[in-house]
């Protein structure tokens, strides 16, 4: 009977002693496991933290890389509205210039015509001032022809020499009536068409005056 306890004992204590290893590698295992699942709690926090601090440097970048986008394009627009307003102001300079010389070569233009017509102006004054003197040198022919005939009227001796002078008389008459004619023939200028015979004009006249002077010896 006191083997028998004594075995019983040896099995109680066997069984204790199994049940206490059982027990604490049960515990360890236990602790074991949630030290594992806290250090892969502290690595997925680690690691969503990275993820999140990852998210928001790109978010970041993207929000800086927008705001640098913006600030290119209003540097951009303001570039582009100096560029339209120097190309406005370059146009309306050369516009404004191109009407200067306009006005310019209008005014210009508009001298010389008055300058022409000045020019004209002055050279019909000038044909119409010897037209006159013409006609007047005519007249005085005129009433020199009707002194000699009168002359020749009143002394037969010098007849022969006051007709031969009335003749050259009336030479010198129809040169400088044809003198006349060609002032009426001008350019728009005023020049004569015709050339004059001055020459023509000053030898009939000294013949004419030698045979006066040679009538009026005569009587």
């Amino acid at each position: 009977m006191k083997l028998l306890g004594s075995r019983h004992l040896r099995l109680v204590a066997v069984l204790m002693a199994a049940l206490a290893l059982g027990a604490c590698t049960s515990r360890a295992a236990m602790e074991a496991e949630q030290a594992a699942a806290e250090q892969q709690r502290i690595a997925a926090e680690q690691e969503a933290a990275r993820v999140a601090a990852a998210e928001a440097q790109r978010q970041a970048a993207a929000e800086e890389r927008a705001r640098q986008a913006r600030i290119q394009e209003q540097q951009n627009l303001e570039a582009e509205r100096r560029r339209q307003a120097e190309l406005a102001r370059q146009e309306a300079e050369q516009r404004a210039e191109r009407e200067r010389q306009q006005q310019d070569a209008i005014r210009q233009a508009e001298r010389q015509r008055q300058r022409q017509r000045q020019r004209e102006v002055e050279a019909l004054a000038r044909a119409e001032a010897e037209r006159e003197q013409k006609l007047a040198r005519i007249e005085e022919l005129q009433a020199q022809i009707a002194d000699l005939e009168a002359e020749v009227a009143a002394t037969e001796d010098a007849n022969s020499k006051y007709r031969e002078a009335i003749s050259v008389a009336e030479e010198l008459v129809n040169a400088l009536a044809d003198e006349q004619s060609k002032y009426d023939n001008v350019d728009d200028q005023g020049n004569l068409l015709e050339p004059l015979a001055p020459e023509l004009i000053a030898d009939l006249e000294a013949r004419k005056n030698s045979l006066v002077e040679e009538a009026q010896a005569a009587r």
